[in-house]
């Protein structure tokens, strides 16, 4: 049977290798094998706080009065947690709308992942306060990366906890004729596992929040 030349070049590389061993008592130096590097799908991306502000390159901790239609954005204010006590600073989203004017307060996550809510106040609904909350992707994403969050949200004194996921499908693409958009799925689900809530975002550079879809239609 005719040995490979592989086959006969590892089998003389065992038997000097063995030899060695046998000399000194020492274990010879294998070679290392080389593993490819796998590179994950999707364009890369540094999403900063001016997309979702509609600022470009403005800064969380910068100063925002912007207006776009129906949403205005007013920040940074200091502002107390009635829930945890801890002083943070916050931006206030206001929309108007046929049944009243909704607010929300952002602050940025400790991890600089994300901007989180803390309090969603609605016409004819009970002030919701969250705690470890993520809403908007901020940082290095990567188009198809997914980032699970636990977090509770306070109504009247209790807390109910959920797991949020943003998983960001597009980190820039053009929309509408606006280079650098950017779209991705925040999905919201409780305790048991079972789904809430699915929305799909679109923001653009100049604008902010271009739209939005219910996928829980």
């Amino acid at each position: 049977m005719t040995t490979p030349t592989l086959s006969r070049r590892l089998f003389v590389a065992a038997l000097a290798g063995g030899a060695l061993t046998a000399a000194t008592g020492c274990v010879p130096n294998m070679p290392v094998i080389q593993m490819p590097v796998i590179q994950l799908p999707g364009a890369s991306a540094q999403l900063g706080f001016g997309l979702w502000a509609g600022v470009p390159g403005a800064k969380f901790g910068d100063r925002i009065n912007r207006t776009v239609d129906v949403r205005r954005i007013v920040g940074p204010r200091s502002w107390t947690h009635p829930v945890t006590g801890q002083r943070m600073t916050v931006y206030v989203r206001t929309k108007w709308e046929k049944s009243g004017t909704k607010t929300s307060y952002y602050t940025l996550r400790p991890d600089g992942t994300a901007l989180a809510r803390v309090l969603d106040r609605r016409p004819g609904a009970a002030d919701r306060y969250f705690t470890d909350d993520a809403f908007f992707p901020v940082g290095p994403w990567r188009s198809g990366m997914s980032r699970s969050y636990d977090m509770a949200q306070h109504v009247g004194g209790k807390a109910t906890r959920y797991r949020v996921t943003i998983t960001v499908t597009k980190s820039s693409f053009t929309h509408k004729g606006r280079p650098g958009s950017m779209e991705y799925i925040w999905t919201e689900r409780n305790q048991s596992g079972r789904k809430t809530k699915e929305l799909r975002y679109i923001y653009s550079p100049g604008i902010g929040l271009a739209d939005v879809d219910n996928l829980m239609k």
